[in-house]
């Protein structure tokens, strides 16, 4: 039935199978969760009679069900494609909105040790991205766990840090994340080369749109 469920679904049917489980499910009364469950998306389509006839009594289903038994596939007989392709297959779209994909190269050694190496003796980094790098980012369980915590929002890619947007409103996705120790003096060059004549709010707002540390706004 799920084979056919594009063809049925919706139209009255009569079935003649020679499942006689499917017959004892269907007049049990008391069942378990998994033949509940069972019953319940046989019932959901509109049968309107099913009988059970043995198989040897059933020629032709029986006889269907075995022709390709025990011989040899070829390229032409049509085992090697879908018998029902999606839609999307059908009109040559791809599909390819879930799809998994390789590792960046943040994954790499030389990429590892230098994000590392960044953020080495961050406090508030530096558990972030041991986390996030699958290492021991504490020495007791609450130190891990709040790492864990912490790393909420934040990914690696590209060989750098990066904090995803928070809110619907963010007029970015993400953010590059620095060490703090580097925040003063980016905010300084960027000071500097945006003008003097800029006022404080569009500073901050063009930091907060391409960077990332805890205290900014202090800095």
């Amino acid at each position: 039935m799920d084979e056919f469920e594009p063809y049925i679904y919706g139209a009255p049917i009569e079935i003649e199978t020679d499942c006689q489980a499917l017959r004892d499910c269907l007049l049990k009364e008391k069942l378990s969760t998994h033949h509940s469950r069972w019953k319940e998306s046989i019932l959901a389509h509109n049968i309107l009679d099913i009988r059970h006839r043995p198989g040897v009594d059933n020629p032709v289903a029986d006889g269907l069900s075995r022709m390709w038994a025990n011989r040899k596939r070829t390229s032409t007989d049509g085992s090697a494609w879908s018998v029902l392709p999606d839609w999307e297959a059908s009109s040559g779209i791809r599909n390819d909105i879930l799809s998994v994909n390789t590792a960046s190269d943040a994954t790499e050694p030389r990429a590892r040790t230098g994000i590392e190496e960044r953020f080495k003796n961050d406090v508030f980094f530096e558990p972030v991205v041991r986390h996030l790098l699958g290492y021991n980012a504490g020495v007791s369980i609450s130190e891990r766990r709040r790492a864990m915590h912490r790393s909420k929002g934040f990914f690696i890619e590209g060989g750098e840090l990066w904090r995803k947007s928070a809110k619907a409103t963010d007029r970015v996705s993400r953010r590059r994340c620095i060490p703090r120790t580097h925040g003063f003096d980016f905010a300084l060059a960027t000071h500097r080369k945006i003008g003097h004549f800029k006022s404080v709010d569009a500073l901050k707002l063009h930091i907060h749109e391409t960077m990332f540390w805890p205290g900014m706004d202090t800095d």
